[in-house]
């Protein structure tokens, strides 16, 4: 997109109609992005705790004040009492920095992104079926062709209007469009199958051909075929691995790998990971860092409000109790109020970088406003950061970084060339499988005539306290905050006898929780939705969920239940 200006604010976007990605089309978020340049929450000064608040200071002397606490806990507990937590809301080049003032400025391993609790099972699970290389695992323009596509949970389609014009497209062509979603009784139109079952649950279903025939199954073996999901919404990585493997398998010719898009609300998700935000061996990732028994004292946070990704109240009072919290950002949120140190960073459309989006694709993004107040980027302030503790780290325009980058990171070599500066950005190089990728342990299917099916959806980004949402007056409409409660289909409320709003004690092998329910004709009959970011209601019913063998991370699995009125 361009960014509309006029006397130095940004008054609206314009698609781009030549990229082959968007052709001229964004979601409603695309449409309203200019909204949070124009924010009156936005960080403008570096900020220093000044006992029960926080207050105004220069440059020189935050990122002193920052040296000192790192240096004195290394010196008091060593560099693994520090931990560095990237993310998908930084440009590549910033994550490059990133990751290398973790491992060779500080010398700790605790290296982690904001994703661990919902995208890393899927990138996991890409990164061991084809190694270190994910590379261009998908292409959004060659959907359209595809003889079938699969799409787990609708948000899929619905909310990336490139890949959901795509679907479409590919439907009025022919194609077999096959949704399998178990939080919707009703699939659109275009939809030839749906598979109404949990996405977790989905591989037991493909393998024991659960509403979907033998033809449409041979599609999904046909070259081009499509796999399209969320990647936040698949858990565990076992899923995700036997999702792809079926797919893989069922191939008609060796050769064709299926067309697999895994999407993300963030803007960066791939760059990130690429870039090496995540633990190498023998790192902790965020969940151990901020586990009660953690040895981590210290904290550098960049980009990321860690109050509404953090799946468990335990993890957001450590912290709170951390000797050192740096956080690095562009709006005002409880992780900046919680922080010793406050750095504000310039938004997108203020600085130079490159994006790696969903299919592999990088792209160039270039300021159309300045920097906002004292903002300044990370490729000038993490160079600082790093001679205040006695090291050195490359710095100076975003394309001697990409230089840097090609010449490190394996499939970024073209990072640094001419094609990445076009209009429509270089694309990776395609994958290759792993030598022997592993066969992961299928969940099976849940049923029981006499119990509910619970899906906890992973919205642990809570739309209400995003900020590209909150600063937007039609995004808060068309995003509204949800209320605690529970949803339950409607002829079942009926038939139970609750009243609207009329609290139920939904009780499982885990624990059991009292709450509101919500009535709602769009859950499927025996169903119960609750959104994951109601922290203190899931932990309730769900306990402490269960732990990904793959991502040493807490997820919240589907699960059977009773109902009854409290």
């Amino acid at each position: 997109m361009f960014v509309r200006t006029q006397d130095g604010e940004a008054r609206g976007v314009l698609p781009i109609t030549a990229h082959p990605v968007s052709q001229g089309r964004l979601c409603h978020r695309g449409w309203n992005r200019f909204q949070n340049l124009r924010s009156v929450n936005r960080l403008v000064k570096p900020l220093v705790r000044d006992g029960e608040g926080m207050k105004e200071t220069g440059w020189n002397e935050a990122l002193k004040l920052s040296g000192e606490k790192i240096k004195d806990l290394i010196g008091k507990h060593g560099p693994e009492s520090i931990g560095v937590i990237g993310s998908p809301w930084l440009s590549n080049e910033d994550n490059y920095l990133v990751s290398l003032l973790a491992r060779q400025v500080i010398g700790t391993k605790n290296l982690d992104g904001s994703y661990r609790f919902g995208a890393a099972a899927t990138l996991s699970a890409l990164n061991q079926l084809y190694g270190e290389g994910i590379g261009a695992a998908g292409s959004i323009p060659a959907l359209k062709d595809s003889p079938a596509v699969l799409v787990a949970g609708r948000d899929a389609h619905r909310d990336f209007s490139p890949v959901g014009s795509r679907i479409v497209q590919a439907f009025k062509q022919g194609a077999q469009i096959i949704l399998a979603d178990a939080s919707t009784g009703k699939a659109d139109h275009f939809y030839k199958t749906f598979i109404p079952v949990p996405a977790d649950r989905l591989p037991a279903a493909l393998a024991a051909k659960r509403d979907i025939s033998s033809e449409v199954l041979d599609l999904l073996g046909k070259p081009g075929a499509g796999l399209v999901f969320v990647a936040d919404q698949l858990n565990p990585s076992a899923s995700v691995l036997a999702l792809i493997n079926y797919l893989i398998a069922h191939r008609a010719s060796a050769k064709d790998l299926p067309n697999i898009l895994a999407l993300s609300r963030s803007p960066n998700l791939r760059g990130a990971w690429d870039l090496g935000i995540r633990p190498p061996a023998g790192g902790l990732n965020l969940e151990e860092m901020l586990a009660p028994e953690s040895k981590v004292k210290g904290l550098l946070v960049f980009a990321e409000d860690l109050s509404v990704h953090l799946p468990k109240a335990a993890l957001l009072e450590k912290l709170k109790k951390l000797d050192f919290v740096l956080w690095a950002g562009r709006f005002k949120n409880d992780t900046a109020q919680g922080a010793h140190v406050v750095l504000p960073l310039p938004l997108f459309a203020e600085s130079e970088g490159t994006l790696t989006n969903c299919e592999g694709r990088v792209q160039v993004s270039r300021p159309a406003l300045s920097p906002r107040g004292e903002c300044r980027g990370l490729s000038e302030v993490l160079p600082e950061l790093a001679q205040a503790l006695g090291k050195s780290l490359p710095g100076g325009p975003a394309a001697a970084i990409r230089k840097e980058i090609g010449k490190a990171v394996p499939g970024y070599e073209k990072i640094a060339g001419p094609e990445v500066e076009s209009e429509a950005g270089a694309l990776l190089a395609p994958p290759r499988l792993a030598s022997a990728p592993s066969k992961p342990a299928v969940l099976p299917a849940l049923e029981s005539p006499d119990k509910f099916l619970l899906l906890i959806p992973n919205t642990l980004y809570a739309w209400e306290k995003n900020r590209m949402i909150a600063e937007s007056p039609v995004l808060c409409i068309e995003y509204q905050a949800e209320r605690p409660a529970v949803k339950m289909n409607l002829q079942d409320a009926k038939d139970l006898k609750f009243r609207p709003g009329e609290k139920a004690k939904i009780r499982s092998e885990r624990g059991e929780l009292q709450v509101a329910l919500q009535a709602d004709e769009g859950v499927p009959r025996r169903t119960l939705v609750l959104s994951s970011h109601f922290l203190n209601l899931v932990e309730g019913v769900a306990g402490k969920g269960e732990i990904d063998p793959l991502t040493r991370s807490v997820y919240f699995p589907s699960m059977l239940v009773t109902v009854e009125k409290a």
